[in-house]
């Protein structure tokens, strides 16, 4: 099976309705997807999340797909950023609809943007960097309240990257939290041009036998599914037979198309 887990409408930063990318995905053949856009923050609006305010609407819209692609499997889901200071908002959000699947992830440590812009990064410590966005990581795996963690290497966008980084803690954490990874091929449009994550994290995954996700991490509707033919090949090189998915956020396996 193929599945999208994760794609973004207007009502943030990516453009267009549910509907649209359904259509993307029918026509090229996904069994399953997931919309996972950016959850409200809860004490701030900004341009690039859902607010309390149109959450109703995008919920609207997804069950609207649903109803216009009946012979497509279509889940609702959100994105949530982690922050460490928000857990009893996460608790709350998760709560307010009959969510399918919750696709943690992070953007920023602190208040300094992980993958905005390469600007960031110059005169960076580049190995103070990569760790203290695994150790939120971590405590995002660890919080347990996340179904799949998004992107993992998300650092890599830009090049920027230490010589040599151990991902084993950060594994660990996703191991004894219980949720999956995201393989996301959203890295193949980026400066890096490479899928999330690097083949030697994923092929260490498997060993742990920590189930994984895709996401094309899709804003537009024409990168619905964009390049699954790779996160197939990869995952298979690593070892995986079979994705994740996800009910009412209950997971079960399916085989890998």
């Amino acid at each position: 099976m193929l599945l999208d887990y994760h794609m973004h409408t207007r009502l943030t930063d990516g453009t267009k309705e549910p509907v649209d990318y359904a259509r993307v995905a029918t026509e090229r053949g996904l069994n399953e997807i997931c919309f996972t856009d950016h959850a409200p923050l809860g004490n701030r609006d900004t341009e690039w999340t859902l607010t309390l305010a149109n959450l109703e609407t995008y919920v609207g819209w997804v069950y609207e797909a649903q109803r216009q692609f009946p012979n497509l499997t279509i889940k609702l889901g959100l994105e949530v950023d982690f922050f460490s200071d928000r857990l009893d908002w996460i608790h709350e959000l998760s709560g307010l609809y009959p969510w399918d699947y919750i696709l943690g992830s992070v953007h920023f440590i602190g208040d300094w943007p992980v993958d905005r812009h390469a600007d960031d990064w110059k005169d960076q410590n580049l190995d103070e960097r990569w760790q203290k966005y695994f150790d939120l990581w971590q405590q995002a795996a660890h919080s347990k309240l996340f179904d799949s963690l998004a992107h993992p290497d998300l650092p890599k966008k830009f090049c920027f990257r230490p010589k040599v980084f151990d991902y084993r803690p950060a594994l660990r954490a996703v191991q004894k939290g219980g949720c999956a990874i995201e393989v996301s091929t959203a890295g193949l449009r980026k400066p890096c041009r490479e899928i999330y994550p690097a083949e030697e994290f994923l092929r260490l995954a498997r060993q742990m036998e920590i189930p994984i996700t895709f996401g094309s991490d899709a804003h537009i509707p024409e990168d619905t599914g964009a390049d699954f033919d790779k996160a197939v090949a990869l995952a298979r090189r690593c070892g995986y037979d079979k994705l994740a998915r996800f009910t009412q956020r209950r997971r079960d396996l399916v085989p890998l198309g």
